[in-house]
């Protein structure tokens, strides 16, 4: 029996003898110790012929409180010690945060943990746009292999009437690094939350959602260890456990400022750490895992990107390709808060309350920050236009009338508009937010909040180099709700939120109030008074992905099914940079997966 490894201190991991890390030969260079860095760390660090390097620019923050604690993330959304704190251009001139992990783990270790799965349909247009070999049916193993699914306990399956088909049956006997389930205390305030929309007709489909049609109301998992109550991520599942591997090294605090090239070949990374400049050769590989806002960020700092970008910055041309930074995608969401029948004083607002709920939850892994978002509601577009407090509209005129003609639309639009059209495509993903879990935020109505966010975007931004310094952030231009029919289909969300909150069993929990949108009974009147809504209250999900997509190049790419960059060679990118279309839902699941197949494709070119 091979002997265990004694996983490394994060004094020992945040004190790497740079002297000592510069002065070894690698074989992998990887720019980004983050959700898919650490995969492929984990992956390609298994053969230990091969000697693999990882960057990361934030600290490594092991057994931290706020990482570990399901309801305390928010508290690290625009904290520098966890947060890069970018700033959005978005609607009527309002900038606003564009929150990624600044520590070891990424945004693995700061995000809501949420564990949604894209549609068959949806992820067969991956292969759709170009990219052989990544269809529903290739990439599905791998949103198995990332994973441990806990099943949920009897009590959970009584209240909101699970079956085998609806709690990922395929998972039970999966047993990879990042543990998955459904929170264990969901109350009544989410059981009525999925019976009301099962009451609108939002049925959950007989399939299990990670391996058909993810549409309906339902519980759905978190990256959460559910015997611990403590999140799951890539630090915990891929990272600690074989961080006393002798052929993976790992700095903190080492700021990636351009990729080298030997010609058109890409021969190692340049640094700062500590304020002080160093680089690092690969003979291999450098793999760019730094994520959709900063991966073409760097390649434009080395030299991949729009000639006007370049040559503006004055940095030197290694390879022109304009699709760089383009192709930018974001759930754009907004709020609707509704006050509750039982007044609570919101849980963060109290020191003592929270000190209260920590103890409870160090001691029994319970209690009120134990759980964070645990159920959703995947909304067809159909459902929405059907609405009572919508203007009945059926699906295909809806899109006719707000999209450009067939032989105007892009192959993108295209197919996003067919699968809207179709029986899988859900438009808009409802999440309801307890009232004494809400964050401290510019809304002061307070209350219990429906949360929703507009699927399948039409909309497309950008992200370009605001400067030659790689410590200036990058411009970020989302371009949110800039194709009118995002703004209709979110406008329309709201109302049927609304509706949502006074129909049965969710009504329970509202008290008596005033309707925003759908008081006159006139459609119209409501719509105005949704997009009038929205100049103020939509914001981000911060899902963004694309920005160095996927893609044949003549299609926007810029890189291929291999996820090698076009025109240099010794150069791949695996993040959420490279998904051709947002996924529905969150995309930590996908992100996982494309690390793992890319960890399969890297090592069977070894």
């Amino acid at each position: 029996m091979a002997t265990p490894i004694e996983p490394l201190s994060e004094e020992r991991i945040n004190n790497t003898n740079i002297d000592t890390f510069v002065s070894r030969t690698y074989d992998f260079v990887i720019i980004g110790g983050g959700t898919a860095g650490l995969v492929l760390a984990n992956r390609l660090s298994e053969n230990p012929d091969l000697q693999i390097a990882v960057l990361e620019a934030g600290k490594a923050k092991l057994n931290d409180f706020h990482i570990k604690v399901p309801a305390l993330a928010p508290s690290m959304l625009g904290n520098p010690d966890y947060d890069w704190g970018f700033k959005t251009e978005h609607l009527d001139g309002r900038t606003e945060p564009q929150n990624r992990g600044k520590v070891l783990g990424g945004s693995s270790a700061i995000n809501y943990m949420m564990t949604t799965y894209s549609s068959t349909a949806g992820l067969d247009i991956w292969e759709g746009l170009g990219n052989k070999g990544w269809g529903s049916k290739d990439i599905r193993p791998y949103l198995h292999k990332f994973q441990t699914w806990r099943q949920p306990s009897v009590e959970t399956r009584e209240r909101f009437e699970l079956d085998a088909t609806t709690v990922q049956k395929s998972l039970d006997q999966s047993d990879g690094p990042i543990q998955t389930g459904i929170y264990k205390n969901l109350g009544p305030l989410e059981r009525d939350f999925v019976k009301t929309f099962r009451t609108l007709g939002v049925d959950s489909m007989p399939t299990d959602p990670v391996n058909g049609i993810s549409k309906g109301a339902y519980p759905i998992p978190a990256t959460v260890d559910p015997s611990k109550a403590e999140r799951s991520y890539s630090v915990t599942g891929y990272y600690l456990l074989v961080s006393g591997r002798n052929n993976l090294h790992v700095v903190t605090q080492a700021h990636v400022g351009r990729i080298l090239f030997d010609g058109s070949r890409a021969s190692g990374v340049a640094f700062i750490h500590d304020g002080k400049n160093h680089s690092i050769s690969a003979n291999r590989e450098v793999i760019l895992s730094a994520g959709t806002i900063q991966s073409p960020q760097i390649l434009e700092l080395s030299g991949i990107g729009s000639a006007d970008v370049l040559r503006q910055h004055g940095v030197n041309p290694v390879v022109v390709n304009e699709n760089v930074g383009e192709n930018l995608q974001d759930h754009i969401m907004t709020i609707l808060p509704f006050p509750p029948v039982q007044a609570d004083v919101p849980l963060f607002s109290d020191p003592a309350l929270v000190k209260q709920a920590m103890e409870e939850h160090a001691k029994t892994a319970s209690g009120p920050l134990s759980k964070f978002i645990g159920t959703s509601a995947f909304v067809p577009l159909a459902d929405i236009l059907s609405s009572g407090e919508n203007d009945s509209q059926d699906v295909t005129d809806f899109l006719l009338n707000y999209l450009p003609t067939e032989e105007s639309l892009s192959n993108q639009q295209r197919l996003i508009r067919n699968l809207l059209d179709g029986p899988e495509g859900a438009s808009t993903q409802f999440l309801i937010l307890p009232s004494y879990l809400r964050p401290p935020s510019a809304n002061n109505e307070g209350g219990h909040t429906i949360v929703m966010g507009l699927m399948h975007p039409f909309s497309r931004g950008n992200i370009h180099i605001d400067s030659p310094d790689p410590l200036i952030p990058p411009l970020i231009d989302p371009k949110y709700l800039s194709n009118p029919i995002d703004r209709e289909i979110l406008a329309r969300s709201l109302l049927y939120a609304e509706n949502a909150i006074h129909t049965a069993p969710l009504s329970s929990h509202a008290l008596e109030h005033d309707r925003k949108f759908t008081k006159s009974g006139d459609a119209e009147t409501g719509l105005q008074a949704a997009r009038e809504y929205l100049k103020k209250w939509a914001k981000t999900l911060y899902h963004p992905v694309g920005t160095c997509a996927m893609l044949p190049l003549e299609e926007g790419g810029v890189v291929g099914n291999d996820l090698r960059v076009y025109g240099v060679k010794g150069l791949r990118i695996v993040d959420a940079s490279v998904l051709p279309l947002v996924p529905q839902g969150n995309p930590q699941t996908l992100v996982y997966a494309v690390a793992e197949k890319a960890a399969d494709i890297i090592k069977s070119g070894l």
